[in-house]
């Protein structure tokens, strides 16, 4: 499995909770539409929001190499912990 970040701006509230719960199920919800992701391609990625995507929204899915470090700062979203 490799690595990936994906960000998201989708104008529809019941849309972007759709998305985000689909993405929820590949990693962790880093921000209110960030993502940490584990998956095989970033096609894998964009194919399981593709159909709950508009034609004005954007959705970008961006793989992290090996050496990739994430260094968070900051308040967690409620309940949530970090994953280092």
């Amino acid at each position: 499995m490799k690595r990936y970040v994906a960000c998201y701006d989708i104008s529809s509230n019941s849309a972007r909770t759709k998305v985000m719960r689909r993405l929820r199920n590949k990693g962790f919800h880093a921000q209110l539409s960030f993502f940490e992701l584990s998956a095989s391609s970033s096609q894998e990625v964009r194919d399981s929001v593709i159909d709950m995507i508009g034609s004005t929204d954007r959705l970008a899915v961006i793989r992290l190499n090996s050496r990739s470090r994430i260094r968070r700062l900051g308040s967690l979203i409620e309940g949530m912990d970090w994953v280092l």
